[in-house]
């Protein structure tokens, strides 16, 4: 969406009009997750446009932003992390740091590093509470180890006024032996936050506090996919994860494979969640006996998400 341009003064904003498109030049003053402010190129004249209008932006960068961005398309991410960091720092344009903050969530996400994105994409949600970015709010969902500087942040982000910053951190708090009853006070009462991202994503947190060694009946399985076919589809890795796990537990392996498999074809912008689920779909695929598929996804894993922890059981998986 956002493209280079060369270090003039004049924004170049491409919108959608009915089948069509137009072209608006100017200066973006702002651009949040509702709207798009430009002022004319004389000056004289201030707009705004629908953010959901908007099919194309050029601005310029600086030069260490432009390096960021051709490291993250090379797949280089821990200097593209550091280029986009100093870009952050010299960024003086608001909107421009939004959307650096956004690329700092992403490859924070890529690299597994669940603190710097919580802390990156906190500070994006408090900019822009309406942020396009939302998808990325880095919620825990499957089984995974929780750093110390993690479950510091998210002591720090429970209590913040932000419904958002609060599920963050009870999402990682969640099972945490000192603050759980909070974290699931928390999680209980932002399934009915009035802002509705927040609201669907609370109530899919909560499935994850299912008994331990019990599944969730067929009908309650029913009612969790009718959850999720409500929610935007920037939404629903998650809750399709615990959803395909739920499946996976109640040995539905068919039905539990086809579900996890939504995570990596349709929405994979949790690398390491993605990771997981191609691993756990190969693996219910294993225990109805198609072997032969189980190995391509365990292959794929080991190529395209040959940087997790995953790959390596991946491998394993297929010498046996």
């Amino acid at each position: 969406m956002f493209l280079i341009a060369p270090a003039v003064a004049q924004d170049r904003v491409v919108l959608k009009r009915g089948d069509g498109r137009i072209t608006v030049t100017g200066v973006v003053e702002d651009y949040t997750g509702r709207q798009i402010t430009i002022r004319s190129p004389q000056g004289n004249s201030v707009n705004n446009y629908d953010a959901a209008e908007i099919l194309e932006i050029e601005t310029p960068q600086t030069e260490r932003h432009a390096r960021g961005l051709k490291l993250l398309a090379e797949q280089q991410f821990e200097p593209a992390l550091r280029e986009l960091e100093v870009a952050l720092k010299d960024e003086k344009r608001l909107w421009v740091r939004r959307e650096i903050l956004a690329l700092l969530v992403k490859g924070a996400l890529r690299v597994g590093d669940y603190a710097a994105a919580g802390m990156r994409f906190v500070a994006l949600h408090d900019s822009d509470p309406t942020t396009r970015h939302f998808k990325l709010i880095p919620l825990i969902w499957g089984p995974q180890p929780v750093s110390e500087l993690l479950r510091t942040d998210a002591q720090t982000w429970l209590y913040r006024e932000s419904d958002a910053s609060r599920l963050l951190g009870a999402s990682v708090l969640l099972f945490d032996a000192k603050s759980a009853e909070a974290a699931r006070g928390e999680i209980k009462e932002l399934s009915s936050s009035p802002d509705t991202r927040v609201r669907m994503l609370a109530l899919a947190q909560s499935w994850r506090l299912e008994p331990t060694g019990e599944t969730p009946g067929e009908l309650q399985l029913k009612r969790w996919q009718v959850r999720i076919d409500e929610m935007p589809e920037e939404l629903r890795a998650g809750p399709y994860y615990l959803l395909g796990r739920a499946h996976f537990l109640r040995k539905d392996y068919e039905l539990a494979a086809a579900t996890l498999l939504w995570l990596p074809t349709a929405d994979d912008h949790d690398h390491h969640l993605a990771a997981r689920a191609c691993l756990e779909a190969g693996l219910a695929l294993a225990a109805i006996g198609q072997a032969n598929e189980a190995a391509t996804l365990f292959r794929e894993i080991t190529v395209r998400f040959a940087d997790t922890p995953f790959a390596a059981e991946a491998a394993a998986r297929l010498k046996s």
